[in-house]
């Protein structure tokens, strides 16, 4: 008796540990853009921001919005999706040093500011699509660091993954 009350005990625990799984964001993308024959694109999920990364080199620009609407629909509103994809044969050479620019006009932007500057303000860009990590005091300031970003020459899209830690 004592060992199917101790196997039910596992397996609740089990079941509970399952349900509070978020869902499984890189393998059902992953799934969906194999069915779509796209195996080259790769996939990367920061879980903690619900960003959903995709990554890699593709034939043509119908390639690239077809990751998209694929990603996006297995995604839907529970998280966001980040197209990195580089399309072959398109800015190849240029694409990096672009991003290095971005990026340090952002990193500028960020010292230039009195509060901002003390904070941990990381960024992410890859053809052109900043991702925002690390930790602000409040709403107002990741709010701030979103659109300081959006309004940077060079961005094309942004995920503002900023967490708010007041005790900063």
């Amino acid at each position: 008796m004592k060992v199917n009350v101790w196997v039910a005990i596992a397996a609740a625990a089990c079941l509970g540990a399952a349900c509070n799984r978020g869902p499984d964001y890189e393998g059902n993308v992953r799934k969906a853009l194999d069915q779509a024959n796209m195996q080259q694109v790769e996939v990367k999920v920061d879980g903690d921001e619900h960003i959903v990364h995709l990554r890699g080199t593709v034939g043509s620009m119908a390639d690239r919005s077809r990751a998209q609407e694929v990603a996006d629909a297995v995604v839907g509103t529970s998280g966001r999706v980040l197209n990195e994809l580089t399309i072959k044969g398109l800015n190849d050479k240029t694409a990096g040093a672009l991003d290095g620019d971005i990026k340090s006009n952002l990193d500028k932007m960020i010292d230039n500011d009195p509060a901002l500057k003390k904070r941990d303000v990381n960024f992410d860009v890859v053809n052109g699509m900043v991702t925002i990590k690390g930790d602000v005091r409040t709403a107002d300031e990741k709010n701030r660091v979103g659109d300081m970003t959006k309004a940077a020459p060079g961005v094309k899209d942004v995920a503002n993954g900023l967490q708010i830690a007041a005790g900063q």
